[in-house]
């Protein structure tokens, strides 16, 4: 999971910093594949209000609510379809 420092931490969708009392979402390393754009959420943290303000970052949290949901089908490699 990623490190959150609230106060230095930087946000991976907008780059501002996360304060203490902003609602974060934590990423996981190695959700994302490498060659994904949502790659730069891998093991990093983002403002909630981001995620869910724009499209794209919305398929980043609907991937980490995926996970919670069924972590054992990433460690085995299922497929989404």
């Amino acid at each position: 999971m990623a490190l959150f420092l609230p106060g230095r931490t930087t946000c991976a969708a907008c780059g501002e910093v996360i304060g203490r009392d902003d609602d974060v979402v934590l990423f996981p390393h190695g959700l994302f594949d490498p060659r994904s754009v949502l790659f730069r959420f891998d093991d990093a943290c983002a403002h909630h209000a981001c995620l869910t303000g724009d499209e794209l970052w919305r398929e980043a949290l609907a991937a980490l609510e995926f996970f919670l949901r069924h972590p054992v089908a990433f460690v085995r490699g299922l497929d989404e379809d």
